[in-house]
């Protein structure tokens, strides 16, 4: 078995016990505990009784010191290689960083995570690996429970970490922080790493604790006085109150699927020549292919029934339509039910798959809980339907352009069990995707099992191969809850905009969706996470985290809990308060808004 440890001898293990001294955040909770000791100080102040104090809250705290440096500079181990240190808070606090010890210029270290003592993934960070020799701080946002284990961890690429011999030689207590012999762990790859050794990679934590309250002596009573005898005031002249200034964020307005939305440079069907088809991909996809030769506004009407037909909704599914269209057509293409939305229905669980699709809006067919894939497709539209999962790639021809996602409704309970994402945006092989929307959208989360090792967004942005790039992603009018993992991840995703959106995340999300019995706890409010530049947010709140690692062009009228880089604080919210904001989209709400 490999181990991390060497063959060279030292006289005694280095003893490291002083703070990190790194800067974090006070977390929602730390808040909550002040308001509270305050309150409880003014009210012992006005009884006499035991005066309330409490605790020095000092900063985030470590294992190790900016000063400690490594006594082997780097293991002869090929990578790649997860190592960090298996850990309990004594008390309950905030995580604010994943700290580690640059040995080269470029280290090969290129993610920080966080796990569970189940090894679910709590947070993960992209690191970049060229950077001064040294310590770093990667900033991570996410709440600890006292007494609870967890895991911290960063991936070497190169498998040359640094180390520090017999520092988990013994289990021992550390600023509070609780760590047991052999807790340095590895895994000789990428993931949730648990061979315990005794020598530190030099990682670390930067954690606060929340304060606590703790009694003073008695204070002797106040004794009453009888009052001086005071010349009365003059009765005041009564001012008008003032209307208070409005909140410059304010609420987002009521957002997903309302039947206001319509793909662009689309014909309603009472504007267009209409051609009838049966309810066959065959016959749609031929009709497509006609009309694509045509110039005026088109709808192909599809006669109520049932599509069969479906291979599959992977990147690499054969598509039920697949290479028609014209993507410099005058108008796009209507596809859409003869008698109105829902009347035409699919059937089958394998998934549909579009390919190659151009200058086509498909609008109002019923996919149900049917996965569907758009691929490489060019000016089309999709909406005006419920989906199981929904997943949108470009691999290959012109990529992904100029595409609407409309008033589509990615599941309206929870999934249980899952091991998926509910959507995915996937650039593969150097293709580009510009100019996707998402309008009115409405997805619920994807939960996992508890102890699960798969990872469960509800909306993740991911370059997978080579060089392509994901730019002016847009979402307006849309609700999005997080998943087990994160609400909506980025992938290095630039440009674009949020337009009166909610993105739920944690605990206020749960009050909607809570995760069910057997479900990975989902215990960090990751609502916004990943890499995202140039992002422009507008009315858009954020219940939940955002990414440091997120850049905005512009922040306005927008709110977040934290309240911080240009928008104001979000305040507590509640579950009327989402039924206010999102509707659930029932069956009974999208048969009355889309007839």
């Amino acid at each position: 078995m490999r181990t991390l440890s060497t063959s060279r001898k030292h006289n005694a293990p280095m003893e490291l016990n002083a703070a990190s001294g790194v800067p974090s955040r006070p977390s929602a909770r730390h808040r909550r505990t002040l308001l509270v000791t305050t309150v409880a100080v003014a009210a012992a102040l006005v009884a006499g009784s035991a005066t309330p104090s409490v605790a020095a809250v000092t900063g985030p705290v470590g294992l190790l010191p900016d000063s400690a440096r490594p006594q082997v500079p780097a293991m002869p181990v090929s990578g790649p290689l997860e190592v960090g240190f298996t850990f309990s808070p004594a008390e309950s606090g905030s995580l604010s960083a994943v700290r580690f010890y640059q040995n080269a210029s470029n280290s090969g270290v290129v993610s920080a995570s966080v796990w569970s003592a189940t090894g679910a993934l709590l947070a993960q960070v992209p690191v970049n690996p060229v950077a001064a020799v040294g310590w770093r701080t990667v900033p991570v946002a996410l709440d600890l429970e006292a007494d609870v284990t967890y895991t911290v961890s960063v991936l070497d690429n190169d498998g040359r970490m640094p180390a520090i011999e017999n520092f988990f030689a013994e289990a021992k207590t550390t600023n509070g922080i609780v760590t047991p012999a052999k807790a340095g762990v590895y895994k000789a790859s990428a993931g949730y790493p648990t061979i315990g050794q005794t020598a530190s990679g030099l990682v670390d934590i930067a954690f606060t604790a929340e304060p606590i309250i703790e009694s003073g002596p008695e204070s002797p009573p106040i004794e009453p006085t009888d009052p001086e005898p005071t010349t009365p005031e003059p009765t005041p002249t009564p001012v008008e109150p003032s209307v208070p200034a409005p909140d410059p964020a304010g609420p987002v307005s009521t957002v997903g699927p309302d039947g206001t939305h319509w793909p662009e440079n689309t014909p309603r069907i009472e504007e267009a020549r209409v051609v009838e088809v049966k309810p066959t991909w065959a016959a749609i996809s031929a009709a497509i292919a006609t009309e694509s030769k045509t110039s005026d506004n088109v709808a192909v009407c599809v006669t109520p029934g049932t599509i069969t037909g479906g291979n599959g909704a992977g990147s690499s599914a054969k598509g039920v339509i697949q290479d028609v269209g014209n993507a410099n057509r005058a108008s796009r293409i209507l596809v859409t039910p003869c008698d109105g939305v829902g009347s035409v229905k699919t059937a089958g669980d394998k998934g549909v798959a579009f390919v190659g699709l151009r200058g086509v809006s498909i609008v109002g067919i019923d996919f149900g809980d049917t996965s569907v894939m758009l691929r490489n497709v060019d000016a089309v539209g999709f909406g005006y339907t419920t989906v199981r999962t929904l997943l949108i790639t470009a691999n290959g021809a012109g990529g992904v352009r100029d595409t609407q996602v409309i008033e589509v409704v990615a599941g309206t309970e929870a999934a249980e069990g899952a091991g998926y994402d509910r959507m995915e945006v996937k650039s593969a092989g150097g293709y580009d995707i510009a100019g996707l929307t998402f309008s009115g959208l409405y997805a619920a989360p994807h939960y996992k099992a508890r102890g699960s090792s798969a990872h469960t967004d509800t909306i993740q942005f991911v370059t997978t191969s080579g060089d392509g790039t994901i730019t002016d992603v847009v979402i307006e009018d849309s609700a999005v809850f997080q998943s087990t993992n994160q609400g909506i991840i980025a992938g290095n995703n630039s440009g674009g905009e949020f337009r009166n959106t909610l993105v739920v995340g944690g605990k206020t999300g749960q009050l909607r969706y809570p995760v069910y019995e057997g479900g990975q706890p989902v215990i960090g409010a990751n609502s916004l996470h990943g890499t995202w530049s140039g992002l422009a947010m507008d009315t858009t709140s954020v219940a939940g985290s955002v990414s440091p690692y997120y850049s905005f062009s512009e922040v306005g009228a927008s709110e977040s809990t934290k309240g911080d880089r240009g928008f104001s604080k979000l305040e507590p919210m509640t579950l009327d308060d989402l039924d206010e904001v999102a509707p659930v989209p029932t069956a009974e709400r999208l048969a009355s808004i889309w007839g």
